[in-house]
């Protein structure tokens, strides 16, 4: 498809955020590399800015197909990625907005400013480990440890195992916590209004850290038998305690700075829906995150398309809670926190039905504005189990990559592949990119989506 390039945010800062077809970004105007333009606010705010694209774009876009919160028609590209095939060639943009943007700013950053911005240090190595957490949940196996050094003459850098990645992105986000620790005077200079999502404020910096722990210790549920324990832990350090400790992306709604899922359908009206098992869901228990996540049809209806139908175009997009021009997407969040504690309190035997109430009511709260009621509250946690904290944690990450990490690893929720398409089997994964296939030798190359993860057992 003919490329479309479309600028997106933070002009004042001389980042040039440009995107493709699928809206991914791919590089800036500014070299990060250039040590007369490189400064730590400058790189922290391009990885900020490249974790927002990333996070509304399409690796997302392509889990919540997969998991039927979305739905891809045949009016574009989606829809063959709605019949589960995917190619080489349809996953580079994401590839090199995580590889070519946002871990090459931070490791810029961790190597050339360290030693004098620990607290811009840190804040970089928690998005090191959030980004790539994304990729070696989508790829598996990345290159970690050799990526990054070609001026030390590596041109084909070695892929880590993501049991190698896994263990990474804990040390990171540890090394990520003691520098967030560090006094403010040990810095020369520290972050403020360049940091988007919270100011410079260490102290949620180091909530986000822990709560990133959690999340990547349960993930290993099905290969380490102490992940709810780690998990439950993490969360207890972490003190995170409402939605006010959220870290969201930022989107100031001018021109060049929409909310991406706004902007997709504006670009490509009707390549995009929502999926029928979602809306159906939403609809039949009477969520009032309804109206808030899905926008009525034509009719006046909330409709979405079924995994098979690749053709009706008169259903439901998102919402304005989601896809308004200035919406904010939660990137971690402390309902994600609860819904966490939950699974972890009911995998050790412990009563979870708090942890799941408490996760629920945050997420109506921030989408809705209002608290839930208490009828709802009760109807949606009247049986504490996996199944039930899977589903609603699935109804409350709507447009992250968390529910499509919980379906690998738990099969909740029961969904239905689409029976139209030639595998009959939701893909696990994504296939390598071509220029990682053709260029690098070293590279683990898969090209089977429906081959597993190393924790998805």
């Amino acid at each position: 498809m003919k490329k479309h390039i479309k600028s997106m945010l933070v002009a004042v800062l001389g980042i040039g955020l440009l995107a493709s077809c699928q809206t991914e970004l791919d590089n800036f105007n500014e070299n990060p590399n250039s040590p007369t333009t490189t400064t730590p606010s400058l790189l922290l705010s391009a990885m900020e800015v490249s974790t927002f694209a990333t996070h509304t774009s399409g690796l997302i876009r392509n889990a919540n197909i997969f998991t039927q919160q979305l739905a891809g028609t045949d009016v574009g590209q989606m829809g063959p990625i709605a019949e589960y095939v995917i190619t080489e060639n349809d996953v580079t943009n994401e590839w090199n907005a995580i590889f070519g943007t946002t871990l090459i700013s931070g490791h810029i950053l961790s190597r050339d400013f360290a030693e004098n911005y620990p607290h811009y240090n840190g804040i970089g190595q928690v998005l090191t480990a959030l980004n790539l957490g994304y990729a070696t949940d989508m790829w598996g196996d990345v290159p970690y440890d050799e990526a990054f050094r070609a001026e030390e003459g590596i041109k084909a850098p070695k892929y880590n195992t993501q049991e190698e990645i896994y263990q990474r992105l804990q040390s990171t986000l540890d090394a990520a916590i003691l520098n967030l620790k560090k006094p403010a005077a040990s810095n020369t200079s520290v972050p403020g209004d360049e940091d988007f999502i919270f100011g410079g404020d260490t102290q949620k910096w180091i909530k986000i850290a822990y709560v990133l722990k959690a999340r990547y210790a349960l993930r290993l549920s099905q290969v380490d038998t102490n992940a709810a324990q780690k998990a439950l832990d993490y969360i207890t350090m972490s003190g995170i305690s409402s939605n006010d400790d959220d870290a969201n992306t930022f989107f100031p709604g001018t021109a060049n700075g929409l909310n991406q899922w706004y902007a997709f359908n504006e670009d490509r009206t009707n390549y995009l829906k929502t999926g029928k098992y979602f809306v159906d869901y939403l609809t039949t228990s009477s969520d009032p995150r309804l109206a808030f996540s899905i926008a009525k049809n034509g009719a006046g209806n909330y409709v979405g398309n079924a995994a098979d139908n690749q053709s009706t175009t008169t259903t439901s997009y998102i919402g304005s809670a989601y896809a308004a021009p200035t919406s904010a997407i939660g990137i971690v969040s402390y309902s994600e926190a609860k819904f966490i504690e939950a699974e972890a309190k009911f995998r050790l035997g412990q009563n979870a039905k708090q942890s799941l109430e408490q996760a629920v009511t945050a997420s109506v709260l921030k989408i809705t504005g209002t608290d839930a009621t208490p009828a709802f509250l009760t109807a949606a946690t009247a049986t504490v189990n996996l199944a039930t904290i899977m589903q609603q944690k699935y109804i409350a990450l709507f447009l992250t990559m968390e529910p499509f990490n919980d379906y690998r690893r738990t099969g909740f929720p029961s969904l239905v592949p689409n029976q139209s398409s030639n595998t009959k089997v939701i893909p696990v994964r994504l296939p390598t990119p071509v220029e990682e296939r053709q260029y690098n030798s070293n590279a683990t190359v898969v090209s089977n989506v429906t081959s597993p993860l190393w924790w998805d057992k």
